[in-house]
């Protein structure tokens, strides 16, 4: 993967502490999603954040989304 940093240099600055696949995971790349637009209708009574993220589509890996 691209997007990720050699183990070799992401184990140097892992803590002790933390689980392995949990450090890896914290130093790779953050996407960026290419389709995040303003939604083209805002209710009036509605916070346009909350109208934004209903918008959004989530893919089937998306571990993040909650």
């Amino acid at each position: 993967m691209p997007e990720m940093e050699p183990l070799d240099e992401a184990a140097e600055e892992i803590s002790i502490e933390a689980p392995e696949a949990d450090a890896v995971e914290q130093h790779q790349l953050v996407k960026v999603a290419e389709d995040r637009r303003w939604p083209e209708r805002v209710p009036f009574d509605a916070d346009p954040a909350d109208v934004t993220e209903q918008e959004r589509t989530v893919d089937l890996d998306d571990d993040d989304y909650r």
